[in-house]
């Protein structure tokens, strides 16, 4: 259970880029805007099933 409080800091960094991701598509005004708030979401998105997937093997 070591890498559990990495587990629980990279949950809290998803929960923060998701309330930052949808205050900048609510402000979004064109589809450019809209996918330079929505990347860096993903790629957290991306990190967190990475990070899962390596504390589980």
């Amino acid at each position: 259970m070591e890498e559990f409080p990495y587990v629980i800091l990279i949950s809290i960094v998803l929960i923060g880029s998701w309330i930052d991701c949808r205050k900048k598509i609510k402000k979004a005004e064109n589809s450019e805007e809209i996918r330079k708030a929505f990347v860096p979401f993903l790629l957290v998105v991306i990190l967190f099933v990475v990070s899962i997937s390596l504390f589980l093997t």
